[in-house]
């Protein structure tokens, strides 16, 4: 499993993601996305791991990755004025494409 691939075309999708839920404010969502994918790297890197080598299943896996909803500030967005519920419905995306590109990089 390549990881810093997953982490890229992560970054790539959801900066298209951000590009559809918030047309004017594409560029702060990437960089929040940006942001969080770094802060998080060290530890979705580590239960991705536990998953590929079958030491957590799948549910455990998603459980993991949704507990770092919270270390998703997307300070930028904020500072946008954007609503909390468009902020948090653009983080689980970020967090749904995580999940399912881990998923298809493990055989």
């Amino acid at each position: 499993m390549d990881f810093d691939r997953i982490l890229k075309d992560v970054l790539g999708q959801s900066k298209d993601l951000g590009r559809t839920l918030f047309k004017q404010l594409a560029t702060q969502a990437a960089k929040d996305a940006t942001d969080f994918l770094k802060q998080s790297r060290d530890s979705l890197k580590r239960a991705a791991l536990l998953l590929a080598e079958g030491k957590i299943d799948p549910d455990d896996f998603e459980d993991l990755v949704r507990g770092k909803r919270d270390l998703a500030e997307m300070r930028a967005l904020k500072q946008a004025g954007l609503a909390k519920a468009a902020i948090d419905t653009f983080t689980n995306g970020v967090l749904n494409l995580f999940i399912d590109a881990v998923f298809a990089a493990i055989p």
